[in-house]
């Protein structure tokens, strides 16, 4: 693609009123310095934020949607519906071929709020079950919507439990389970197509919080995938009532974007799923029509299909099995759990035999912020705060001296991931190396703190 003389073309049917319009430059120059200190998604060491970086097409339609008419949109019969519903017809056709109607919203967020508010409407005056470890605003958009909520346990890899599922199915009246494809923390897969039956047992509706992993269902037949339980939970999301996928996060796009999936009824042709229920999936109304053409565009450059966008998609698990194996081989980290899409979660280990939940928090900290201080060979990394259970429950040597620990998570999301990934680990385990040690104590190992009394 020629994305210069693409953009020139843009810029040339604007550009008389935008000259008419030109004023003090020097705030550009300030914004540009800001816009320095920001995340650096294109960096190849950038293991941070979990967004791959915007494909350059997305970019071109975004602009160029914005530059022609900025007021077009998506939920009446203007150009970009059109979009729209090959957008969503592309998507339903990644997840198997039922019928479903769709829409785009103007993020994942408002696609989930959606998604629950559908749920009420589909059974009212009952109640919405969701992972406890999965999207934490779940429970605040029951509130939102005035309808119970029941958080459901988790396993010891972060994944609803499919006997707590059961206890809270027999105890509380639930319309809709709510399930994760991918958490964003640990990039955990619920058992999707054990919990599914559980669920039609009960008559009660699953809704699939895809946002981050429901693009890993195009790799589900993939060397890196096949034969897992990763794999067959993917592919039963084909059978579950809804789902969301947020192409802001594994779809290259450049602005938070979500698209909501409905399974149609007997006899409905697939469509807007807006424009087929008024009231019920409509309340983003004033959602722009440039999202639809940056996906759309996007979706022409790189397809959902296993040879389009998984093939993008599968440089990222590589890179992560390989990551996996350096840190587990690697006496200065250990892996906080085994990942099972590509994202890592580790912690250092300051030369402590049983490491304590204070040391391996400050040094993980001490990694964050010595990773990009000035350093010729930054690691951008990120954190996430577990509770001291969760933390026992992986590594039942750990100190518990203290009610929660921070760990180190990262995700190599480029499309040349996997060439960077030695050089990425070995930055990483000299700032582990250079971390602040706990001096070792004479005398037996410590014993754990009993969890019950750190909670």
């Amino acid at each position: 693609m020629d994305t210069r003389g693409r953009l020139t073309e843009a810029f040339d049917t604007w550009s008389a009123w935008a000259d008419a319009q030109a004023g003090d430059d020097s705030r550009h120059a300030v914004l540009a310095e800001h816009l320095r200190a920001g995340r650096p998604f294109s960096h190849p060491a950038y293991a941070g934020h979990l967004v791959r970086p915007p494909h350059r097409a997305a970019l071109l339609g975004l602009l160029a949607a914005t530059l022609v008419d900025p007021e077009d949109r998506v939920d009446d019969e203007s150009t970009t519906a059109a979009l729209e519903d090959e957008i969503v017809a592309g998507l339903a056709a990644m997840f198997g071929p039922a019928g479903w109607h769709g829409q785009l919203t103007s993020g994942g967020d408002i696609a989930a709020l959606e998604a629950l508010r559908a749920a009420r409407e589909a059974h009212p005056e009952v109640g919405i079950a969701h992972s406890a470890d999965g999207y934490d605003a779940h429970e605040r958009m029951c509130e939102l919507l005035r309808v119970p909520a029941y958080s459901v346990s988790v396993d010891t890899a972060g994944r609803m439990d499919p006997d707590a599922l059961v206890t809270v199915l027999r105890r509380e009246r639930v319309g809709t389970v709510v399930v994760t494809a991918g958490t964003t923390t640990l990039g955990a897969v619920d058992p999707i197509a054990d919990i599914l039956p559980l669920c039609h047992e009960h008559g009660v509706r699953v809704h699939v919080d895809a946002g981050y992993g429901g693009f890993f269902t195009l790799l589900a037949d993939a060397e890196e995938l096949r034969g897992t339980p990763v794999a067959r939970h993917l592919r039963a999301i084909a059978d579950c009532d809804s789902v969301l996928v947020d192409p802001y996060r594994q779809g290259l796009h450049p602005s938070p974007c979500g698209v909501l999936l409905v399974r149609a009824g007997d006899g409905e042709e697939p469509g807007s799923v807006a424009r087929r229920h008024p009231g019920v999936f409509d309340p983003d109304r004033a959602r722009s029509g440039g999202p639809a053409a940056a996906l759309w565009l996007t979706l022409r450059a790189l397809p959902p299909t296993p040879d389009g966008l998984g093939e993008l998609l599968v440089t990222g698990l590589r890179g992560a099995r390989r990551w996996r194996d350096l840190i587990d081989a690697e006496p200065e980290l250990m892996l906080y759990q085994e990942p099972e899409l590509d994202i890592l979660t580790f912690v250092p280990l300051t030369g402590e035999p049983h490491p304590r939940m204070s040391s391996v928090t400050a040094a993980g900290r001490h990694m964050l912020r010595a990773g990009t201080g000035g350093a010729e060979h930054p690691a951008h990394l990120s954190t996430s705060s577990v509770r001291v259970l969760d933390f026992v429950r992986r590594h039942p040597r750990a100190v518990a001296d203290r009610n929660e620990a921070h760990i180190l998570r990262g995700a190599l999301l480029r499309p040349d991931a996997a060439a960077h990934v030695e050089r990425v680990h070995e930055r990483v385990t000299a700032l582990a190396a250079a971390a602040p040690r706990r001096p070792r104590p004479a005398g037996p190992p410590p014993h754990p703190q009993p969890v019950e009394s750190a909670v």
